[in-house]
């Protein structure tokens, strides 16, 4: 009796939410893209004209970050000879390696010139467990979006802005 009930929600709720699918608008900044140049002003200011490889991608309401940040290739690491039990030099040497590589996914919203992002997962454990969402501004020109953020409340003022260049 219970497999029918459940049988019978499901042909009625199914059609419902296929419509509301198929439906929605997508947002303009949806596809995938690659981090193409960073500028941060204020007390650490810097230009990244040559940014290492990225991957954006913005698809139904979520997203997915992935880059090696800096202005240089990671370098390869040699294996530990343990790998149950690395040194401490093998487990610094994996650090340094994994330090520039950031990577979060989660949702996000569009309104207006504003875009909220609410992390799921994430390399960094601040950045999954943070209490606010991130709200950025940004700007869509063609294949170009603009992310412009600023420093959160109670830190030295700066700006980070990042343009991405659409691949797909």
């Amino acid at each position: 009796m219970t497999y029918r009930l459940l049988a019978a929600a499901l042909l009625v709720v199914s059609p419902t939410l296929a419509s509301a699918q198929v439906n929605s608008t997508p947002s303009a900044v949806e596809g995938v893209w690659k981090i193409t140049e960073v500028v941060t002003t204020g007390a650490n200011a810097a230009t990244n004209a040559a940014p290492q490889p990225s991957l954006v991608i913005f698809a139904r309401g979520h997203y997915s970050t992935l880059s090696v940040n800096g202005t240089s290739a990671r370098t390869a690491v040699t294996p530990p000879k343990d790998p149950a039990n690395p040194t401490d030099a093998e487990k610094i040497a994996f650090y340094e390696h994994w330090r520039p590589f950031g990577a979060n996914a989660g949702t996000y919203e569009v309104k207006g010139t504003t875009m909220t992002r609410r992390p799921i997962v994430a390399k960094n454990h601040g950045v999954m467990t943070a209490e606010a969402p991130t709200v950025i501004e940004f700007k869509l020109d063609g294949d170009t979006l603009w992310l412009t953020s600023k420093s959160p409340a109670g830190q030295p003022e700066s700006q980070t802005r990042t343009k991405l260049t659409r691949v797909r």
